[in-house]
């Protein structure tokens, strides 16, 4: 028998109305998600504090929560993919073993095939004309950082008399090697995890060595340090996959606190009654029930990994806002369907059948709008960018709920009609079955009977043949006998 509900076992609790209620929940989901997110990819304004300031983390993470830093956070995995292929396919651990993608060269200050370098972020290293390695620089435009950097820089020392850091090479004759990556973090952990080991006289210092305040050269220096040793990529991609579970768990619990504080709050306000100890109880067992649920179907567990190594591998999905996400619990709805269907009463199969369908499609639908909807109202008015991501979470919070309330009249009859004429198309399939199996016998046999008639046909051909061989025969003989007869009568004359 299965245990009561909440509203069961505590038949006291009032609710939102279900359209209400559901519009409330998934803003609570949409803005906790965005929070987290932004947690995770905010800027450290604090490197190196001893005591951070909690203030200034929280204006870090209010400033970073955006439907961007949840996109960011999700696609993490691509970074380290990308590092991990560099690995085998570029030899990124020392120049010795790097392998370039162009060069371009500059002599007397004029650039030869700069026009050649693509407008993306990349690693270059500058070779004198004895092919000593003078400096190593990442950028998050290879040409930009050439034509807008370096040489730019270098005519402006001129003009102030002063001398660009890499003047001499300019003059003399230099050649730039590149390697184009996909990111700025990854270039930026590249060039890192090459001065490690090489000490080109222009740069000054090694990079990535202390604590980072910009995300990008948080995430670039995580990826330098798991570099440092033979399989430390892979160790730390596995690393930061964990790092997407425990915090996809940590959501989870963290908006079912919340609604669960929102059922209560509603409920004293209709009934005006404390309550404290009922309300702590349920309060307290709705977070057991899911921590509990985690544990028997582990599986539940695995939706941060899945994002992480989902995302890695198709840059397509990993795109589109939640995609990720919302196809695992799609699986898993499916597969859950799928074991209960054969215990599962019409009624049951329909409820079921029809809430997958409801909520993976809203879901889909409402978590890709999102993104567009939060960006188009910082472009349309700007001074509403701190309120975009509440506001767009309210709005597709309400989306989702008017359209699954809507969706809830519809697609259960729609499952109904085809639930009550499956078993009369199947009944039809199989009449049509029968009939093909009674035509194939019937061919079968048409095919013996013509065998046999081609048969006796050969047969009376064969006779045929005979006789005509014995007429023939019969006219030559009975031909001689009359020019006999004929000769004698004519020797009688």
């Amino acid at each position: 028998m299965s245990s009561p509900t909440m509203v069961q076992e505590y038949p006291e609790l009032n609710t939102l109305n279900p359209l209400l209620n559901s519009i409330v929940d998934k803003t609570v989901d949409n803005v906790a998600r965005k929070l987290i997110g932004g947690f995770r990819n905010k800027r450290n304004s604090q490197p190196n504090a001893k005591a951070p300031n909690l203030s200034t983390t929280v204006d870090d993470t209010l400033n970073a929560t955006s439907s961007a830093s949840v996109l960011a956070v999700a696609n993490r995995g691509v970074q380290w993919k990308e590092m991990i292929s560099k690995s085998f396919t570029h030899g990124i651990s020392s120049i010795s073993t790097m392998k370039f993608d162009g060069q371009f060269t500059i002599k007397n200050g004029v650039p030869e095939g700069l026009k050649d370098v693509p407008n993306s972020p990349g690693v270059y290293v500058v070779y004198d004309s004895a092919g000593e390695v003078r400096y190593i620089g990442d950028a998050k435009d290879l040409q930009k950082r050439w034509h807008a950097g370096h040489l730019n820089e270098n005519k402006n020392a001129k003009k102030n008399g002063t001398e660009y850091k890499m003047a001499a090479e300019f003059e003399e004759g230099c050649t730039v090697k590149f390697m184009v990556m996909d990111s700025a973090e990854t270039a930026a952990a590249v060039e890192a995890n090459i001065l490690k080991n090489e000490k080109p006289p222009v740069n000054k210092k090694e990079e990535l060595c202390t604590e980072q305040g910009t995300r990008s050269n948080i995430e670039a220096k995580k990826m330098k340090d798991a570099a440092n040793e033979a399989g430390g990529l892979a160790f730390g991609a596995g690393k930061e996959a964990l790092k997407n579970v425990g915090w996809d768990v940590l959501e989870t619990l963290s908006t079912t606190m919340i609604k669960a504080l929102k059922d209560e709050v509603v409920d004293l306000f209709i009934t005006q009654k404390a309550q404290v100890k009922i309300r702590l109880k349920r309060f307290f067992d709705k977070i057991w029930k899911v921590i509990v649920n985690l544990i028997k179907a582990p599986l539940n567990l695995l939706r941060g990994l899945f994002e992480f190594v989902l995302n890695a591998l198709s840059q397509a999905i990993g795109k589109i806002y939640q995609l990720a996400k919302n196809i695992y619990d799609l699986g898993m709805a499916a597969l859950s369907l799928m074991k209960g269907s054969k215990t599962m009463t019409r009624e049951e199969t329909i409820y079921k059948v029809s809430e997958v369908i409801i909520t993976s499609g809203t879901l889909v639908f409402w978590d890709a709008v999102e993104p567009v909807i939060e960006s188009g109202m910082v472009a349309l008015f700007a001074p509403l960018a701190p309120f975009a991501p509440y506001i767009s979470a309210s709005l597709c919070a309400m989306g989702f709920g008017l359209s699954s309330y809507l969706l809830a009249d519809i697609v259960p009859k729609t499952v109904s009609l085809i639930l009550s004429t499956e078993p009369a198309y199947t009944a039809k399939g199989r009449e049509a079955f029968q009939q093909l199996i009674a035509n194939h016998e019937s061919s079968v046999g048409m095919v013996a009977e013509l065998q046999k008639y081609a048969g006796s046909t050969v047969n009376l051909m064969s006779e045929t043949r005979e006789h005509t061989a014995e007429l023939n025969n019969d006219v030559i003989r009975l031909t001689r006998f009359s020019l006999a007869e004929e000769i004698k009568k004519l020797g009688a004359q």
